[in-house]
């Protein structure tokens, strides 16, 4: 599997944590209004002009402030919402130092893939988390091994067969042309363009995974080049009367690169329906999506990258 969906656990998908309480303006004011009454009974019937009631107002309205103050800073002590510095924080309690213009993203999946970085890079979690750090540009990673079994040699051939020699049939060769038992096959997209890293970025990567005390004695990693299948996004908006063409125009587009940087790893497939998603913002009444004319589906170690965004304005459908 892909550095994706590596991990048992998506910190996207865990609920709201307890620690963070629910703030709403009227029910603070209700507890203070409530509290003033209990204390002192006489200005239970006060009118909402009147300046005691505006002053408790003002105080359910700053206590609603300093408690989403305390939301938001206990949030900065989790993983799944930590950001810049109080994540580099974080990062430091598992030895995971942020690298120069390394995105919270980025960062945030290599804190978690940290204990695994314990290990030699045995373990497909600790191949993730040393590839990640070989290169600060390697965005996604694939790992997977060549797979044999023993051929069994009947005979005669079997008189020709060295003793103590066992011949080994390849069923799945993991990309690799000269396939051999031990190698490891590491496939890796970057952040850089369309994503393919080039000879020297393989090159890096392979010397940092096979030092002594990061690559087990067995194991010959194999850095491969990711898979990228390019394709030009074409489409055709119909608005609905009113709103700016312009401003439509650029909240799609911005809308659409963001999907598509999103989706611009390995093992996503580019779908259709995600991208009609993508383009049908607000003002938008119809798209005509002309490019990519179906799904692009993509395997553990491909990844699509759009070379192009043509979004065009047609006019208005109603």
């Amino acid at each position: 599997m892909s550095l994706t969906n590596f991990s048992a656990v998506s910190l996207s998908q865990l609920p709201a944590s307890d620690l963070l309480e629910p703030v709403e303006f009227k029910t603070l004011y209700n507890e203070l209004k409530q509290a003033v009454e209990h204390a002192c009974p006489e200005l239970s019937e006060l009118l909402p002009s009147d300046p005691i009631v505006k002053l408790m107002e003002v105080f359910a309205y700053r206590e609603l402030l300093l408690r989403q103050q305390i939301n938001e800073g206990a949030q900065q002590v989790l993983l799944a919402k930590a950001t810049s510095s109080e994540l580099d924080y974080l990062g430091n309690r598992f030895a995971v130092i942020r690298e120069a213009e390394e995105s919270d993203e980025r960062f945030r999946a290599r804190i978690q893939l940290a204990l695994e970085g314990f290990s030699t890079a045995g373990p497909i979690g600790a191949y993730y988390f040393h590839t990640l750090k070989a290169l600060p540009q390697v965005k996604d990673v694939f790992v997977e091994s060549p797979e044999f079994e023993l051929l069994q040699v009947e005979p005669p051939l079997s008189d020709f067969v060295p003793v103590h020699t066992k011949l080994l049939h390849c069923t799945h060769a993991a990309r690799l042309l000269d396939a051999a038992p031990g190698d490891v096959a590491i496939t890796v997209l970057t952040d850089r363009g369309n994503g393919i890293p080039n000879q020297d970025e393989i090159t890096a990567i392979t010397e940092y995974l096979f030092q002594e005390d990061i690559r087990p004695l067995t194991d010959r990693p194999r850095v491969l080049s990711a898979e990228v299948k390019e394709f030009i996004l074409r489409a055709t908006l119909y608005l609905y009367p009113g709103p700016d063409e312009e401003s439509v125009k650029s909240t799609v587009e911005q809308s659409v690169q963001q999907w598509l940087k999103t989706h611009h790893k390995l093992n996503h497939d580019i779908r259709l329906s995600g991208l009609y998603s993508a383009l049908h913002q607000a003002g938008v009444q119809r798209v005509e999506l002309l490019s990519p004319a179906a799904d692009i589906i993509n395997t553990p170690w491909q990844a699509a990258f759009c070379t192009q965004v043509e979004i065009n304005i047609a006019g208005r459908d109603i």
